[in-house]
């Protein structure tokens, strides 16, 4: 066989697993994202043990328009400085986890409020914190008197069930990890009642009950 042919198979193997995991499913490996003038931050937060973030696997909530993340930055900013990493954690809870905005939706937005010259953005502690400038606060006092702020919008288009799904599958995931600590028998027993919990929920989904 060609050696440039089997180098290339071994890249592209590699790049399989890398992305999909061995089993073909999706590689299951937290970690956030590097993008505009942020940091790389660290995986797994999630805090379980096998490489599980659960927001990432849940997902970022519905996606919402680029306005919302200006104007969700604008108004974070007017109660103190933030870097972007806060700014993601504090929609992500005040929308009780309704919406999570991705890295490379908040630092391109920084980017442009600081040409705009809304926002400056200095080193403190190795972060990069932004802070309104007097034209950024006025704009950020025009938009808390005019608009709701978007962290209520996606907690409030979410609903309460998917508040409660999430808090579910955290519940879920964190009594699996548990299970890595326990016999062969508990754990093959744990993978029967996860692929019957799979097989319902497909059913349900099927057959579009409510």
């Amino acid at each position: 066989m060609d050696p440039r042919s089997q180098e290339h198979d071994h890249h592209h193997e590699h790049d399989h697993r890398g992305r999909f995991g061995r089993n073909g499913g999706p590689a299951l490996r937290g970690g956030r994202g590097e993008g505009g003038f942020g940091r790389r931050g660290r995986g797994g937060r999630g805090g379980f043990g096998f490489g599980f973030d659960p927001d990432a696997m849940m997902g970022r909530g519905p996606r919402r328009g680029r306005g919302d993340v200006r104007t969700a930055v604008l108004m974070l900013l007017l109660e103190r400085p933030m870097h972007g990493y806060e700014m993601i954690q504090e929609i992500k809870e005040r929308s009780a986890e309704a919406w999570s905005p991705s890295p490379g939706a908040i630092y391109p937005t920084l980017q442009l409020l600081t040409d705009e010259g809304l926002i400056t953005t200095d080193e403190l502690d190795g972060k990069k914190v932004s802070k309104l400038t007097d034209v950024g606060r006025t704009a950020a006092d025009e938009l808390k008197v005019t608009k709701t702020a978007p962290w209520d919008e996606a907690s409030a288009d979410a609903g309460d069930g998917a508040v409660d799904l999430r808090h579910s599958i955290h519940q879920l995931l964190g009594a699996v990890r548990n299970t890595f600590g326990g016999t062969n028998a508990q754990r093959q027993k744990v993978g029967e009642i996860l692929d019957e919990a799979r097989r319902k929920i497909y059913a349900m989904l099927a057959t579009d009950e409510s």
